[in-house]
């Protein structure tokens, strides 16, 4: 990976951890512009995150791989749990599975994008 590519990949992958952050802990305004189901939203969110931190890490090995995907949904856990303790939000397992099926989707994803590469570049 390039120096260049390397630096854009961490910055976008902070952008997006430190955006997630945010949303997640912030009081919710009942007179927000933007009209999104709650559970797409965290779906999307937790499916960008783990493309960018994939591409980030370029892990080869499976097991490291899985170490990354629970750390992602580990930290969707953590979200979640601390959402309890911020006025107007509340702990909801559906949004942790909206989370988990959003890195496993982002995942899914990467590994298309890969085997898609590995085809063009081998013909």
């Amino acid at each position: 990976m390039n120096k260049f590519y390397q630096r854009f990949a961490l910055l976008s992958l902070l952008l997006v951890w430190i955006a997630i952050t945010y949303l997640s802990l912030k009081s919710v305004s009942h007179s927000s512009p933007i009209r999104i189901n709650d559970k797409i939203g965290h779906f999307i969110a937790y499916a960008v995150l783990s493309l960018h931190a994939l591409a980030f890490f370029q892990f080869q090995k499976k097991k490291q791989i899985f170490w990354l995907v629970l750390t992602l949904v580990g930290y969707g856990l953590l979200m979640e749990i601390l959402q309890g303790f911020v006025p107007g939000r509340e702990v909801s397992a559906y949004d942790l599975l909206a989370n988990s099926m959003g890195v496993g989707i982002g995942l899914a994803c990467f590994t298309l994008w890969k085997r898609y590469r590995r085809y063009r570049t081998n013909g």
